[in-house]
């Protein structure tokens, strides 16, 4: 079987195998565990379609969201640490730019760029940075370090 793949060799004969075996009738679904129950549940702002799910009893809950911001550690979401930007040399620079995303609750933090500071964390600023690589922190309003990341410009 040279030149063979689980793709072109296996997954016929298993899908054959499979029909001969359900011709008649399709398979009995397994019952359901005793500690296993249906519950019907919704998004908060229409995030998704409602729909049932099946929980362990008593664990279900009937409306999923996202935590409100004060409740979430405040965080950078983008740019992710480890990043690698190159700069594209056929568009212009001032059109290249990354925006600073952060979560949670921010008010008052500000974003420092290489011991820099380049603004509130709210305000999302977008910057480009010289060629090399940077440390960018989310600092709380009494200085600490809440966050930090490292990207790099080629």
């Amino acid at each position: 079987m040279r030149a063979v793949s689980g793709t072109s060799g296996a997954a016929p004969v298993w899908r054959e195998v499979m029909l001969a075996l359900h011709r008649q009738a399709p398979p009995a679904r397994p019952p359901r565990p005793a500690d296993v129950e249906s519950r019907a549940i919704s998004f908060t702002g229409g995030i998704e379609p409602p729909r049932t799910e099946v929980f362990l009893r008593g664990t279900g809950q009937p409306v999923f969201g996202p935590a409100p911001a004060e409740a979430r550690r405040a965080r950078i979401t983008s740019p992710v640490s480890g990043s690698i930007y190159a700069l594209d040399p056929d568009i212009p620079g001032d059109r290249q730019r990354i925006r600073i995303l952060v979560a949670g609750s921010v008010a008052g933090y500000r974003l420092i760029l290489d011991r820099s500071d380049i603004g509130p964390a709210e305000a999302q600023p977008l910057i480009l940075p010289a060629p090399g690589a940077h440390r960018l922190q989310l600092r709380r309003p009494d200085g600490g370090i809440a966050d930090q990341i490292l990207f790099t410009i080629r």
